[in-house]
């Protein structure tokens, strides 16, 4: 199996197991005594697995509304969880990155 088919079925895996999730209401805010919210985590998680993601992507992946993940976002920032840099392809969207702290 070729890494880009491989890459595409863990793709698609991920996908239904945040659908199924959010379906189910099996996670709930707080689980697991973590200082990060639900959301914060899944947001880590996110950026801790992929390069170049935006705001928009993780819009679209998580399925979060936009006015709520950039409230996420600037308290992920705020905490010195996440950094935020401008995009070299697009002036108008911001590269997300994990700090050594995140």
């Amino acid at each position: 199996m070729s890494d880009a088919v491989l890459e595409a079925r863990i793709a698609a895996i991920r996908r239904f197991s945040r659908f199924y999730t959010r379906r189910i209401g099996v996670l709930h805010e707080g689980l697991h005594n973590s200082p990060f919210s639900l959301t914060e985590g899944r947001i880590i998680y996110e950026l801790a697995q992929r390069d170049g993601v935006t705001a928009a992507d993780l819009g679209s992946d998580l399925g979060l509304d936009a006015g709520y993940l950039s409230r996420v976002l600037r308290t992920l920032e705020e905490r010195g969880v996440l950094i935020r840099r401008p995009s070299k392809s697009d002036g108008r969207q911001n590269i997300l990155s994990l700090t050594p702290l995140g």
